[in-house]
């Protein structure tokens, strides 16, 4: 797709920029990369990257989320510079949003959410949805925030994690069992049901004895021990029958 050969005036870039950010976000792929050049080919990108310096908020905040959606990569310094000077409210995640869409490597995803965590608020569902957003692979970052001693980056490495737990890995889940944070154990306990059933139905048994109701009152915690209880008695009926059978 070519850019209009006539010079657009505002009402019509800001149809255009419309329509083309609704395209952006509904395509994927080699279309949704036409779709972005065309935004750099008409000038959007560079009109929005020039409002990111807006002395108006409003107007900064409409840059944001626009350079967002056409993934420019050029934007992400400032992006981040707006999001460290910036005080904590429902804008604050337009930003870190866009930061995650035009990521340009993994030490811009760790840094967008440094700046999310230093406001030790219970956001870290929303931090792993806006993670989400980037097209690159966050598992190693996620190790390094399983890795790390502060809390916050625990709970959003055990939400976010989607990958298949390795032995090392699930050593490291293992060890979060102990923490004082009920989410930390709860999502610790998610991870160990899908890794090894039998070794999570011996975990939840024994953390019901020890009265953690933050866990074992959890619904899906609940359905999750009942759902591999369930298989673990059925296998070994089948082996005691396979055993009496081959006994006779």
């Amino acid at each position: 797709m070519k850019p209009p050969y006539w010079q657009l005036n505002r009402l019509e870039m800001r149809v255009l920029q419309q329509k083309l950010t609704e395209w952006i976000e509904s395509l994927t792929g080699s279309h949704r990369k036409k779709m972005i050049t065309l935004c750099e080919d008409t000038g959007l990108v560079k009109q929005n990257l020039q409002r990111l310096y807006s002395r108006f908020h409003w107007i900064r905040i409409d840059a944001a989320y626009h350079v967002g959606t056409m993934r420019s990569e050029e934007a992400v310094p400032r992006l981040l510079q707006l999001l460290q000077t910036k005080k904590l409210d429902p804008t604050h995640f337009i930003i870190a949003r866009s930061i995650a869409k035009c990521a340009r490597n993994l030490d811009d995803i760790r840094n967008m959410l440094m700046l999310l965590i230093k406001h030790r608020k219970s956001n870290h569902f929303l931090a792993v949805d806006i993670m989400k957003e980037t097209e690159l692979d966050c598992t190693p970052l996620l190790l390094e925030c399983l890795r790390s001693t502060d809390k916050d980056l625990n709970k959003i490495a055990l939400i976010g994690w989607s990958a298949p737990l390795t032995a090392e890995i699930a050593d490291l889940v293992y060890r979060q069992i102990d923490s004082e944070d009920n989410e930390v154990r709860i999502q610790s306990v998610r991870l160990l049901f899908e890794y090894d059933a039998v070794l999570a139905t011996a975990l939840f048994e024994s953390l019901m004895k020890t009265n953690d109701t933050e866990v074992c009152q959890n619904t899906e915690m609940i359905e999750m021990y009942a759902s591999c209880r369930k298989q673990i008695n059925e296998d070994e009926q089948a082996d005691k029958k396979n055993h009496y059978v081959y006994a006779v």
